[in-house]
């Protein structure tokens, strides 16, 4: 017999490498994203094994299995919510946590970081990484954008082993110190309106819409005409005009462009 859902709000952070966040509470469902390690969330409700949570860096809701969060306080919520962001710097690497290995991928939070250690739930762990915090100017977020370059194309994902187009864009710039949205859509709807593609700059978002003119892509603009997007079964570079992007290899257009838009001011 089912369990009655519960709908009284906590709160928890996930100190599992990585988890899916799900469309509905089974495990056959749509993967919409990731919840990576470091990542604090709202409990909105609880169903049978899986609870509804709301994610604190950009509000995405979904179903993660409820043995899959650490719960914590609202207070040590609240404390990271206003805390400096500090990231992993590193593609992946292994600490220790109670003395088993746990893998960290760019991007994962280390909260409360200071000199070589970070605190989460309580416990001070040892962390000798690579770390980035603060904001960053277009360059960084282009060289980031170029250390995901061949990742595999995965729906939902939010790592160097996997990407899909708004998670990868998403990523590069929270790890640069920005906050934007988890889908295509919804970037589209954050920054400056880039008028001509002529006037965009590199590190601009360029969006691309589908028939029915829906937004359902997203990549970031490169010097030289080029973007970098996930897209075809990888993080790729390719050619783009005013139509939209060029796939040389297979010689036709992929994406029809819809806008560009300005994340990181001038």
């Amino acid at each position: 017999m089912n369990q009655p859902v519960t709908t009284d709000i906590s709160y928890a952070v996930n100190t599992l490498s990585v988890v899916p966040l799900r469309a509905e509470p089974n495990h056959q469902s749509e993967m919409v994203t990731q919840v990576l390690f470091g990542e604090y969330m709202m409990v909105l409700k609880t169903k049978d094994d899986w609870s509804y949570v709301q994610l604190e860096q950009d509000s995405y809701k979904g179903w993660i299995e409820t043995i899959q969060m650490n719960p914590i306080s609202k207070i040590d919520y609240e404390l990271f919510v206003a805390s400096r962001k500090t990231k992993v710097a590193d593609a992946v690497i292994s600490i220790l946590i109670n003395n088993k290995k746990t893998l960290l991928f760019k991007g994962c939070n280390l909260p409360f970081y200071t000199d070589g250690a970070f605190v989460i739930d309580t416990m001070e762990i040892p962390y000798n990484g690579e770390v980035i915090n603060g904001i960053h100017n277009r360059t960084a977020i282009v060289n980031t954008a170029f250390s995901y370059l061949n990742t595999p194309y995965l729906w939902g994902g939010k790592t160097p082993l996997g990407v899909d187009c708004s998670g990868f864009t998403q990523m590069v710039f929270h790890i640069n110190g920005y906050k934007i949205q988890r889908d295509a859509s919804l970037q589209a709807r954050q920054g400056e309106l880039v008028a001509f593609l002529t006037q965009a700059k590199a590190g601009d978002l360029a969006f691309f819409d589908n028939e029915e003119e829906n937004i359902t892509h997203v990549g970031i603009v490169l010097e030289n005409a080029k973007i970098i997007h996930a897209a075809q079964g990888k993080v790729r570079i390719d050619s783009l005009d005013q139509e939209g992007i060029y796939n040389a290899k297979i010689k036709k257009y992929t994406h029809h462009l819809r806008m560009i838009r300005s994340i990181v001011p001038l």
